[in-house]
């Protein structure tokens, strides 16, 4: 079987960047095409960065480096996308955001005498998908990314500091404005947030109930969705595990209009559609190309990679949101620790690991005071230990390599250990 089409990105870059007293504006831009055989499910693929392309000779070149001696598995039949898709409006003017970062900025610098570094990109991207056949898949997007660091020393010698990485899809410039303004204001109020004087006790290291909020259990839920990556060596056993107690429910929506991962097609050019992975804590579907979905019988509709070979992963991880309050959780929680944002989360060997930007002691129903804890370790064997899943939910975002990709998720009640 050979399947062939071309490729095309362009890319289009606004930056602009308040970095404590200093104010800056670049803009950058690029345009990369590219050839795509595969054949017997191997890729072979050519790509190049210029203005004018010669699909041609792209072409030749692919076709030059297809071995045919050589079989990768099979393409499964997928519904290619068709037609032409716009996802967002126009930009502010740079000059207005570099108002706003840096009045925004100064304002935060006299309240609380902290450093402020605040960067927006703008990016205005493109992706076209062309087949042999003539068939078109197109997609213009306009996202904002939004960095913000503010770092300083509280009378006693604590560091103050707090930071935030989100993106949103540009729908007006006033949406992006507006937006702006509630991010860096709300990292703000987080200055002095979870200054702690003491650290764990020895006896309070080791095994915890932990209360995960809505950033730290969506850290959770990217890492367990590397679990579900077929290409993973263990996924294949994990198709019908009960991985996690009942009414945990996880999906991928591609088309969920509130986050930046919002896409019609993936990088294959399949139409995507919302995927169920986990249902009453059995693990029903992975994540699939159209080489992995064929080997597991499923679906494709999850790569990435335009210029490389797809791989498969989530756009909008949604944990399903369950019946319980915020303060219904900790009322209803004895002993053990509560764990708002995260700093960097991993998936290590038999276990996620998260080190919390902060935390707290939480004793008969109350939050105490605010304690230091290096690292939270949640083995896959305590995912069935999942006691609460809150009503509300929130948004984080994150890049997955270059990927820009997003989870919204609940507060939930877990069991782990803390160091």
């Amino acid at each position: 079987m050979l399947y062939k089409d071309r490729v095309i990105y362009v890319e289009s870059v606004t930056q602009t960047a308040f970095r404590d007293d200093s104010l800056e504006i670049n803009k950058s831009s690029a345009s990369v095409g590219g050839v795509r055989v595969n054949k017997d499910g191997c890729w072979y693929i050519v790509s190049k960065q210029s203005v004018e392309l010669n699909f041609n000779e792209l072409e030749e070149k692919a076709l030059h480096m297809v071995d045919p001696s050589r079989s990768c598995g099979e393409l499964a039949d997928a519904e290619l996308f068709k037609g032409s898709i716009e996802i967002g409006k126009e930009f502010p003017d740079e000059d207005e955001v570099a108002k706003q970062l840096r009045d925004l900025c100064l304002e935060i610098k006299a309240s609380h005498g902290v450093k402020c570094e605040a960067i927006v990109t703008m990016m205005d991207v493109f992706r076209a998908i062309i087949r042999d056949n003539g068939e078109e898949a197109k997609e213009r997007k306009r996202i904002v990314e939004l960095e913000v660091g503010l770092l300083g020393t509280a009378p006693y010698g604590y560091q103050l500091f707090a930071s935030n990485f989100t993106a949103f899809i540009s729908w007006s410039a006033q949406h992006v404005i507006k937006s702006l303004d509630v991010v860096i204001r709300e990292t703000a109020s987080k200055i002095g947030k979870g200054v702690s004087i003491r650290g764990l006790k020895p006896y309070e290291v080791g095994r915890a109930t932990l209360v995960l909020d809505e950033m730290a259990s969506a850290a959770l839920i990217h890492e367990l969705s590397h679990l579900l990556n077929p290409l993973y060596s263990a996924s294949q056993r994990l198709v019908g595990l009960k991985l996690f107690t009942e009414g945990f429910e996880l999906y991928d929506n591609p088309h969920a209009p509130e986050s930046p991962a919002i896409r019609f097609f993936d990088d294959e050019g399949v139409t995507v559609r919302k995927r169920t992975l986990i249902e009453d804590g059995v693990v029903r579907d992975l994540h699939h190309t159209r080489t992995t979905s064929k080997q597991f019988s499923s679906e494709p509709g999850s790569a990435y990679g335009l210029f490389t070979k797809p791989v498969p992963f989530h756009t909008t991880l949604v944990l399903k949101s369950g019946d319980w309050g915020d303060k219904e959780i900790i009322e209803e929680t004895k002993k053990g620790f509560l764990i708002e944002g995260v700093s960097m989360a991993t998936l290590e060997e038999g276990y996620v690991r998260i080190v919390p930007q902060y935390s707290y002691v939480i004793e008969d129903g109350e939050i105490k005071e605010a304690i230091r804890i290096r690292e939270v370790k949640i083995p896959l064997v305590a995912f069935r230990t999942v006691s609460a899943i809150s009503k509300s939910q929130k948004l984080r975002v994150s890049i997955e390599k270059e990927w820009l990709v997003a989870e919204m998720s609940p507060r939930i009640r877990i069991e782990g250990y803390v160091s």
